[in-house]
């Protein structure tokens, strides 16, 4: 997917006659007027990444353990979703908390944490609640898949 971005330059110059004429003559401009523009246009590439920075792992409240940072960048003018993928038939009722969004994880392998709109770039908290079976899976990751 390419994101398109145009850029419009115009510029108008008006230059003075090099004499005045005698005497005025109807319909005749007392100055000319030229313009000139150029029109640029630039394809950008869709560009979408997550990055996690893990950090102070603890149980600050609730139960729920932070996991560190996630930071987000995503340029698609239509948004994107940001999933969490772990391994089929774990993590039963786990709940998984980015910022102010969550999700509690039904056991598919797969869940949506959070969508934008819109292209992004943000950095915010992640933390775990663990479901009834704990942690029990090898396998956990975040990725962002652009609209």
């Amino acid at each position: 997917m390419k994101r398109l971005i145009l850029l419009g330059i115009a510029s108008a110059v008006i230059a003075a006659p090099a004499a005045a004429p005698a005497a005025p003559v109807p319909d005749s401009p007392t100055t000319s007027e030229a313009s000139t523009g150029i029109n640029l246009r630039l394809t950008v590439g869709v560009s979408c990444s997550v990055r996690h920075q893990a950090g102070g792992l603890g149980a600050p409240s609730g139960g729920a353990i932070s996991l560190g940072t996630l930071r987000e960048y995503c340029n698609s003018p239509r948004g994107y979703e940001l999933l969490v993928t772990y391994a089929p038939g774990s993590l039963r009722g786990a709940r998984i908390i980015a910022g102010d969004d969550q999700v509690v994880l039904d056991g598919s392998g797969q869940a949506v944490l959070s969508r934008s709109p819109g292209p992004r770039i943000r950095e915010r908290p992640v933390s775990a609640v663990p479901g009834e079976h704990g942690f029990d899976t090898s396998r956990f990751e975040l990725q962002i898949i652009p609209s």
